[in-house]
């Protein structure tokens, strides 16, 4: 089994992350006014702590890099949330970077909803494929049902590092890159349309989701040189794929 790197993060995104975990959207949305304010907490939008490998950044973390797709040249290019890659990719989608099925595990973990053959009717429009679909083995959990015969390999919006390597050189192995994203509300909010479309993704919103990762994870990462976080959830991911 492929080790997963850790994505760390502030101990306030790590308390909003572990705190909506295990509950869905309608949970989320009827907490009561005494309680915090989840949807505009760091980490809110982070793709669930049940996948993703999360720990709180140490407090004598050197974080030597600051990564934004808004921060200057060369820094800017280096981040991106490419739309091709945004929604239900599956491993034989058309136009993928390479390795990207290794190295979207790695930093990320498995999808949400792994199993749910659905999946293959929300894929992104820059990169859909006729994804063959069979009836489960009797003997499954999910037998009657169909599922689909190539494997989801990420479902939210991806963020696309490139170059890393250039920008690492000579820094120490317990160093940290910051990796700032921002969150477009009409991509990821309960409205699913701008989600599941070539729609350019936003950069200039107020609300951002920081990470940080090591340098020891880039360099033992399936590709050193390029990074690929499923990162950012939809507000309605927890519930699967519906019509």
């Amino acid at each position: 089994m492929q080790a997963q790197a850790t994505i760390y993060v502030t101990p306030e995104a790590m308390a909003t992350a572990v705190a909506i975990k295990d509950i869905d959207y309608y949970t989320r949305m009827s907490m009561s006014d005494d309680e915090a304010d989840l949807l505009h907490s760091p980490g809110y939008y982070l793709k669930n702590a049940n996948k993703l490998k999360l720990a709180i950044l140490p407090a004598n973390a050197h974080v030597a890099i600051t990564l934004s797709p808004t921060s200057e040249l060369p820094c800017a290019r280096a981040v991106s949330m490419p739309s091709n890659l945004r929604g239900c990719i599956f491993e034989n989608a058309p136009d993928l970077p390479p390795q990207y099925a290794d190295i979207v595990a790695y930093w990320s973990g498995e999808p949400i909803n792994l199993s749910d053959s659905r999946a293959v009717h929300f894929q992104s429009p820059l990169n859909e494929y006729l994804v063959e679909l069979r009836p489960a083995p009797c003997d499954a959990d999910d037998a009657g049902e169909f599922v689909a015969v190539d494997r989801l390999i990420s479902e939210g919006v991806v963020v696309s590092v490139t170059g890393i390597a250039a920008l690492i050189d000579g820094l120490l192995v317990d160093d940290f890159v910051e990796i700032v994203i921002p969150v477009d509300s009409s991509i990821v909010g309960i409205e699913p349309d701008d989600f599941h479309s070539a729609k350019a993704y936003r950069l200039n919103d107020e609300h951002v989701e920081r990470i940080f990762v090591s340098v020891a994870d880039i360099q033992r990462s399936p590709n050193p040189n390029h990074i690929l976080i499923d990162a950012i959830r939809h507000e309605l991911l927890d519930y699967g794929y519906w019509y």
